[in-house]
Order: C-alpha cells, then sequence, then structure tokens
C-alpha cells in the first residue's frame, strides 16, 4: 500500500542500540570496564574506534580499525544489540501513516542476521524496507543510491538525521529533514533543521504521531 508519505532514517542509533556490541569489542580487545564505559559515555567518541593502551595491551595501530571490525561485525556480538529506547512501538505507530525504509550502514553479509535480530526483538518487519550495503560500496554513494531509489516512490517525506551530512542528501532528495541526538549534541543542529529529537516521543511529536 503506497501510502501518502515515505519517512527515512538509519538502522544504528536510531533503532538498533549497538552500545553492548562496542562495549563487548573493546572488552574482548583488552580494554577494562570502567575505561569503556566512560569513553563510550561521550557522544564525541561514538562514531569512531578508540586507541588505547594498557600494561598488556597495546591498541593504538593504524591497523586497529580493522581489528576493532572483525570482532564487532562478528555474527554472535550482533546478538548484543538491542532495541534503541521506544523505537519498537515508535515504528510500528509510524507505520500507521508512513512508509518507512531503514538505510543500513551494515553490508550484505550481516543481512540475514540483522533481521533475525530484528523479528526477534519484536519490531513491525512488514512495515519495515531495509537496505544493506554492498561490500565494496563507499558509503555516501550507498546512502544516495538508496534515497535515489525511495525517491522514485517519494518525491517528497521526512529523514531522520545523525549528523549534519545527512541534511544536504536529504534535502537533495526533497525529503525534510529532522535531527536524532543519539551521536551528536543538540546544538549542532540548531538553526538546521525544523525539529531536534533526543528520544522517541520526540520523534513521534515532531511527525504528529502521538
Amino acid at each position: 500500500m503506497v501510502k501518502q508519505w515515505g519517512l527515512v532514517l538509519y538502522l544504528d542509533n536510531i533503532i538498533l542500540n549497538n552500545y553492548w556490541r562496542k562495549y563487548y569489542t573493546y572488552l574482548e580487545l583488552g580494554w577494562d570496564d570502567a575505561s569503556i564505559k566512560q569513553y563510550l559515555s561521550q557522544k564525541q567518541y561514538l562514531m569512531q574506534v578508540a586507541s588505547f593502551s594498557t600494561p598488556t595491551v597495546t591498541f593504538s595501530a593504524s591497523s586497529r580499525r580493522n581489528r576493532f571490525y572483525s570482532i564487532y561485525n562478528r555474527l554472535d556480538l550482533l546478538d548484543q544489540d538491542v532495541a534503541y529506547g521506544e523505537s519498537i512501538n515508535g515504528l510500528k505507530k509510524l507505520a500507521l501513516d508512513y512508509d518507512i525504509f531503514v538505510i543500513s550502514a551494515r553490508s550484505i553479509d550481516l543481512k540475514d542476521k540483522t533481521l533475525d535480530i530484528l523479528t526477534r526483538l519484536g519490531f513491525p518487519m512488514e512495515s519495515l524496507t531495509i537496505f544493506f550495503k554492498k561490500g565494496n560500496e563507499q558509503l555516501h554513494q550507498y546512502r544516495k543510491k538508496c534515497l535515489e531509489n525511495i525517491h522514485e516512490k517519494y518525491k517528497s517525506g521526512v529523514g531522520i538525521s545523525l549528523q549534519q551530512t545527512d541534511i544536504a542528501l536529504y534535502e537533495r532528495f526533497n525529503f525534510t529533514p529532522i535531527a536524532f541526538t543519539s551521536v551528536k549534541e543538540k546544538q549542532e543542529f540548531d538553526g538546521k533543521v525544523q525539529a531536534i529529537c533526543q528520544d522517541w516521543n520526540d520523534i513521534l511529536m515532531a511527525l504528529n504521531c502521538h
């Protein structure tokens, strides 16, 4: 069923919370509990791979990103993902009015496991169209291609932004950007979007889906 509006949002940090997957990745690499939690409590670090040294481990070489993602993207680590706040009920409400498109930054080899997790957590899978990236695709080009496909069906709609760089991409396809502050501070979006949301209740209010 084609609805009046399309809604675009990202999978991680809006729908799924990957905090514990990052935590257990760093723990396996040899970092201590207190240092991991301190690092992950600071938004400016959430999209970065940490560099750290302990008496037994040095995790600061240029290859550390590859080492991090070799654990972080392991299928058993994906089981640490949980719903982000009230995202399950939020998406169920939004699906009444919006056709929902989810752009995942995850590669296609993680698709089946990710879909299994979303289903197990209780997300309304029948209401979601989810995109996964080919392994060799540049992330920006992949997101642009996803929006081109969505734009063929919906000439306008709403896009939920995690970073300022998302805003111009949404506007290019006539999707009104609103911000979600899971990985950035509120002031970074001031004056740049029509609404700034700090939780799922804010998203529902901004989209008139109370």
